[in-house]
């Protein structure tokens, strides 16, 4: 055995010193039990050591307290036993200042409290093991464990206070009755290969303002949460494991919504590669005033939600994925949620569930094999779905419930055991660019609200591929419904869908089911292959179809029941053996309807009848010849009459005549044999809003057909999200859908300066135009285009495109309505609803609107109408205190019923 020098022999070590300076020697002392060292205590070499000596400790047992104050280094000799620091009463070591290095030793607190004290300075502490009290850093400490060891303590095995940094490399802390680590007030602890096991309490527990990292470790078998954060305090996680957790494996808890200090500073945590798995709760959970940034984590087999969030919490999931969790992947209670990337999978209820006021967007994100609904919505959630898959569900795909709203864009949802998308009780929902197959009715709608389907495609269903409820009406757009084994589309009692621009193919039943007492307005629809009937109108259904082309039904192509009276307007039926069956009572109405290749023929004939067959939605087919039977035709000086009545609008009217004379003179030229001049029907009209472009519109409309010059004379009004896609390929289908509906009438185009907005050189708009002129040049005789808008915009429109400056060379200016004339719009409006403006009356309404001069209402007609509106409120709850009011009191409109100027 090699035996320390005796008490008198000293050593000297060389410090480590700059390069190029001579060597400091360090000075050591040595410590032993039983005299072969220079001391007997720790305390004892500490008194004799001077700043920067070496204390080289012996093996064996020390009680003592140490304290260290000013830079020393303690090393424990362990070639020949351990040594071992035991606290007789409080800490076993103290570290109040300097730079002091602890190496191999056991220290062992008392049982209670800390066995490891820091309040200032450096204390680095290598291969150590700290038990029976915990290691505790306050103050302005900035301790460094390397490689140590810290268990069985009752408390906290590490805790950090005041303004202290602590650095945990490779460490251990273990069988700790309590937290593992406890970080407060404005601390710092950063710990890196570091583990956590067996706490009673949390892994990693942080308040106030405190501020962990976790690099590469482990939490694991925890009493409580893995990582607890409250108040202001954050935690950064990257590549490490929270996994056997009886808690959360991670738990956010921020402050109120309503303090601003929580607002301003929540609690955070940031994740990145981390896992965690077999959680006894919930994976991530976040609640108040609180954000968690997950990126790349796995949340595997936890016990209830992967991921949930509560009262104003959010949550930002970037390429993570959640599988196998006891409840719902992700939750979402009055919060926000945004997700892209990730993977929801396997859950033992909903895949996603909203309730409250959350509001929740998921982009490309996969969600499957749910237990319940996959995505799940009450409340007043709001969800946004961009380009996802929903699949797997043995219920429904998309559940909207409550007053809740979807917003579904491009994605998929497919394989759910009920319906695709539902929309309940008084939700909502807007679906756009979607697929739906594989469920038992690919759509659902249940809702008094109109939510809106456009561009989606449904296929494959067991039952219908579309089922509205009764007394409901959705809109549904540039649709296809395929392989069905009921109906393509069902429309139950009292329902009021509008259906535009779609295909149902392929179904096992009847294509379009309108149900007793349904009343749809369906324009350009195509139906083929049905397995029964076409359409099939149940007893005292009604509606308009217009443009539907039924082809190769197995059934009679249109069946109408008892005591329904539909409107088919230029429908076609080809390849079926009957085109129509009705029931005693039925009576359908047929306008310019045709059949061709059809065994039995049943609807009435047609006088030179023509049609525009429906194509595909988003391609235009050639018409046929327009009908010439004069059906349905305004008398033209009707019509000039009605154009003269319009309040103001002298310069429009005064243009609109100018066009008629000429257009009379080109009929009267072509009945000679005469050329026709050069004539251009499209306008530009340049205006504020409010001054009437609409309504001149529609009568232009009208007045071309009663020329002759239109086929039908009816206003198609656009604007730019009409016309314009969200993603590649997807403006043009739009405008041609657009244009189809205008065949035959006026397309107007409402503010169209909007499709091409400044500084957007590769704005979609930009295909609009260039699709819209090209229609316009093969259609040019069936379709008239009025553009419209603010007078200093619309030149900028006019110069997006050659082609337009010389298919819109006529501009009709609508100036704004003067004072007068807008006391003549309510004059008007009071005449049409049976009310008399006395002259007192008419003189408070010039002053009120001369008030109201320069105003961002005045000189507008729509401000005319607010005002009558506003009027005959004021009026009614005027005369409602009367007992028996006389009928010039109920119809006077008086001075009292003028609104006051709203004036500033």
């Amino acid at each position: 055995m090699n035996r320390l020098a005796p008490a008198s022999v000293t050593e000297t070590m060389t410090a480590t010193t700059p390069r190029g300076a001579a060597p400091v020697p360090v000075r050591t002392q040595r410590v032993a039990p039983r005299g072969w060292g220079s001391h007997r205590t720790i305390s004892a070499a500490l008194r004799a050591a001077s700043n920067g000596s070496v204390i080289s400790v012996a093996p064996g047992v020390y009680h003592e307290n140490v304290l260290v104050d000013r830079d020393i280094s303690i090393i424990a000799d362990r070639e020949h036993g351990g040594v071992e620091l035991v606290g007789a009463d409080g800490p076993a070591l103290v570290s109040r200042g300097g730079t002091v290095e602890v190496r191999g030793l056991a220290v062992r607190g008392s049982g209670s409290g800390a066995a490891v004290q820091t309040s200032a300075g450096t204390l680095t502490m290598v291969d150590c093991e700290v038990s029976d009290g915990w290691l505790e850093a306050d103050g302005y400490a900035t301790p460094v464990l390397r490689g140590c060891r810290v268990h069985s303590v009752i408390g906290a095995g590490l805790r950090v206070h005041g303004d202290a940094k602590v650095e945990a490399l490779g460490c251990a802390i273990e069988g700790v009755d309590g937290d593992a680590v406890v970080v407060g007030q404005s601390a710092r602890a950063g710990l890196r290969d570091t583990v956590m096991l067996r706490p009673s309490g949390h892994g990693v527990a942080l308040s106030d303002r405190a501020f962990v990292e976790l690099a590469n470790c482990t939490v694991a078998h925890t009493g409580g949460v893995g990582v607890h954060v409250d108040r202001q305090a954050r935690a950064v996680l990257r590549e490490s494991k929270i996994t056997d957790t009886a808690g959360d494996a991670i738990q956010l808890v921020g402050g109120a919504l309503d303090s601003t200090v929580a607002e301003q500073d929540p609690c955070t945590v940031e994740a990145t590669g981390t896992t965690i798995a077999r959680s006894g709760a919930h994976g991530l959970s976040v609640h108040g005033a609180a954000h968690a940034v997950v990126r790349e984590c796995t949340v595997n087999t936890v016990a209830k939600s992967g991921l949930i969030a509560e009262a104003g919490g959010r949550i930002t999931a970037d390429d993570c994925t959640v599988s196998g969790s006891g409840s719902t992947a992700l939750v979402a209670r009055g919060a926000r949620v945004e997700a892209a990337d990730c993977t929801l999978s396997r859950a033992g209820a909903n895949g996603v569930f909203l309730d409250g006021a959350a509001h929740v967007t998921l982009r490309r994100c996969i969600v499957s094999g749910s237990s319940f609904s996959a995505v799940h919505l009450a409340g007043e959630a709001v969800a946004e779905l961009d380009t996802c898959t929903v699949a797997e569900s043995p219920q429904h795909g998309v559940r909207v419930t409550g007053q809740a709203m979807v917003r579904m864009t491009g994605g998929r949802v497919e394989h759910a055991a009920m319906s695709g998308v539902q929309v309940e009780e008084t939700g909502d929902a807007t679906v756009r660019h979607t697929t739906i197959e594989h469920a038992a009715v690919g759509i659902r709608v249940q809702t008094p609200h109109r939510p809106l389907f456009e561009d989606c495609t449904v296929g494959a269903t067991t039952q219908a591929g579309m089922e509205v409820a009764a007394g409901c009406g959705p809109t549904v757009r540039d649709s296809r419904f395929t392989d069905s084994e009921g109906a393509g589309v069902f429309l139950d009692r009292d329902s009021r869908a509008t259906i535009e621009d779609c295909v149902i193919r392929d179904s096992k039943g009847s294509g379009l089911v309108v149900w007793d007492g349904a009343r749809p307005t369906v324009r350009t629809l195509r139906v083929e292959r049905s397995g029964k009937n076409g359409v099939y109108l149940a007893t005292d259904a009604a509606g308009a179809l217009d443009d539907v082309t039924i082809t190769e039904s197995q059934f009679p192509a249109i069946f109408v029941g008892k005591g329904a009276r539909p409107r088919f307007r230029r429908c076609h039926v080809q390849n079926t053996d009957r085109d129509l069956n009705v029931l005693d009572g039925g009576e359908p109405t047929f306008v310019d309807c045709t059949t061709n290749d059809v065994r039995a023929v049943s609807m009435p004939a047609t006088t030179a009848v023509a049609r525009l067959l429906v194509s595909e939605p988003g391609g235009i087919a050639a018409p046929a010849p327009l009908s010439t039977d004069g059906s349905e035709v305004d008398d033209l000086d009707d019509l000039l009459r009605q154009l003269d009545d319009l309040v103001g609008l002298a310069r429009a009217k005064h243009d609109v005549g100018t066009l008629v004379r000429l257009m009379q003179m080109v009929k009267r030229r072509q009945q000679a044999g005469l050329a026709p001049p050069p004539l251009s029907r499209h306008l530009v009209f340049a205006g504020n809003p409010g001054t009437g472009k609409t309504t001149v519109a529609r009568l232009y409309g009208r007045i071309l057909n009663a020329l002759g010059m239109l086929a039908r004379g009816h206003l198609v009004e656009v604007d730019r999200g009409m016309l314009v896609g969200e993603y590649v390929g997807h403006t043009a289908p739009k405008t041609q859908a657009a244009f189809r509906r205008a065949i035959g009438g006026v397309l107007f185009i409402d503010e169209a300066y909007a499709l091409v907005p400044a500084g957007q050189s590769n704005d979609f708009g930009q295909e609009a135009i260039s699709t819209l002129v090209k229609l316009m040049e093969d259609h040019r005789d069936q379709v008239v285009v009025i553009v419209a808008g603010y007078p200093d915009q619309m030149g900028r429109f006019i110069a997006a495109n050659p082609g337009l400056s010389s298919r819109f060379n006529r501009t009709l200016t609508f100036d704004d309505y003067t004072v007068d004339e807008l006391v003549e719009i309510v004059v008007h409006h009071a005449a049409d609803h049976e009310y008399e403006v006395p002259t007192a009356t008419r003189e408070a309404l010039v002053g009120y609107f001369s008030d109201s001069a320069g105003g961002q209402r005045s000189g507008n007609g729509r401000f005319a109408r607010q005002v009558f509106q506003e009027m005959t409120e004021r009026h009614a709850y005027r005369v409602a205190d009367l007992d028996e009011p006389t009928k010039e009191q109920l119809s006077a409109l008086l001075e009292a019923d003028v609104p006051e100027p709203a004036h500033g």
